[in-house]
């Protein structure tokens, strides 16, 4: 009977990963948790788990609340004036064009080609390798944040979620590490600072590593996972959002 107790939830019946502190199924938490765990994922942690957060910059918020209001009263003007630059650009370009001898009419210089000397802006995300680890991390996230909006209220795979201390990993240099790693496995994932998603994370301080193919609910997620050969402390479902408490957004195999 003691050894059902230790690998099944109390709350709620379900399975226990081994060394975790919080049950996946009803976010309950196990007592006596092991002194050395490293959660794969931020939802294995509550706020009565984590230390407290000494805010980093704007984007790390003491309290998990939805992004603030979009200002208004600015939208309308604009379009006013895009409307009327339109209107004038038709009627001079009628006037002009209308005889055929009109700059409408004349053909356009090809642009001059570029020298050897010319400068090519580079594709490449501008992350510096000599900064520090967790400033590799952020700026990444960044960098990523664009991506990751297009993911908002779906469900995607999410293969882990890396930080230093509560994180999970010895320091950030670890951290980034096992970043860089799980990118090499999985070029197009994203990394998502949680402190910028508080209705999708309830720990900031750390950064997710999610898989951009999303849907509707989270069994194409999860099947993802197995396809790829993945057990369930690798890889698991999250629903992304912007709005409202960070619960049932998590699902496991």
């Amino acid at each position: 009977m003691s050894d059902d107790k230790e690998t099944h939830c109390l709350s709620c019946g379900d399975a226990l990963l081994p060394g975790a502190i919080y049950c996946i199924g009803c976010g309950t938490p196990l007592l006596a948790p092991p002194e050395r765990h490293r959660p794969l994922f931020v939802d294995e942690l509550g706020d009565e788990a984590a230390a407290p957060r000494t805010p980093r910059g704007y984007f790390f918020d003491d309290a998990a609340s939805p992004p603030p209001p979009r200002r208004r009263g600015r939208t309308a003007p604009i379009l006013v004036m895009i409307v009327v630059l339109v209107l004038v650009a038709g009627v001079l370009g009628f006037i002009f064009g209308k005889d055929g001898t009109g700059p409408l009419q004349s053909k356009a210089e090809p642009e001059p080609s570029a020298g050897p000397s010319a400068k090519t802006p580079s594709t490449e995300p501008s992350v510096d390798p000599h900064a520090p680890p967790e400033n590799q991390l952020l700026r990444i996230s960044r960098l990523d944040t664009e991506a990751a909006t297009e993911l908002i209220g779906t469900w995607i795979p999410q293969l882990a979620a890396v930080g230093a201390g509560d994180g999970g990993d010895a320091d950030w240099h670890q951290a980034l590490s096992r970043y860089q790693k799980i990118k090499t496995d999985h070029p197009d994932a994203l990394l998502l600072d949680t402190g910028e998603w508080p209705s999708s994370y309830v720990k900031s301080g750390m950064y997710a590593v999610v898989v951009p193919y999303p849907s509707d609910t989270s069994t194409p997620a999860l099947e993802w996972c197995v396809e790829q050969g993945l057990s369930k402390t690798d890889c698991a479902a999250k629903h992304l959002e912007v709005s409202g408490d960070p619960t049932d957004n998590f699902d496991a195999q």
